[in-house]
């Protein structure tokens, strides 16, 4: 399995809410619509608050702004669906689609796509 994350910044002037109202009513859709069928799984994850260094010293670690919006996981079952996905987002006309959707509500320049080994531990109990 393979998990991409995404690190996501809202356009400058745009409210959070506005934000998740176009990303979840607007580019879920269109993604799913040229992608879906290649992904085991997909999220969205909207941070209400950050901690600076919560594993520091200081009892109290400042809290800050989170610096992204949303982080979005997507899974993938395995390289050929990776490729695939590569194929897909390679097109032209997709890309713009994708693009031109992006750049209404998106810092498209500070995007961060990490491709992930997850390892997954469990709970605990």
């Amino acid at each position: 399995m393979i998990k991409l994350v995404f690190t996501l910044k809202r356009k400058a002037g745009m409210t959070p809410a506005a934000f998740r109202a176009h990303y979840e009513d607007s580019h879920v859709p269109l993604a799913l619509r040229h992608f879906g069928h290649l992904l085991k799984e997909y999220r969205r994850n909207y941070p209400q608050s950050a901690v600076l260094n919560p594993s520091g010293q200081d009892d109290n670690p400042p809290a800050i702004d989170p610096p992204y919006d949303a982080v979005a996981e997507m899974w993938l079952e395995d390289e050929a669906a990776l490729a695939a996905l590569g194929g897909i987002l390679g097109d032209p006309e997709i890309s713009a689609s994708l693009a031109a959707d992006e750049m209404l509500f998106l810092e498209r320049d500070q995007t961060l796509m990490l491709v992930c080994d997850e390892v997954n531990t469990g709970t605990g109990a």
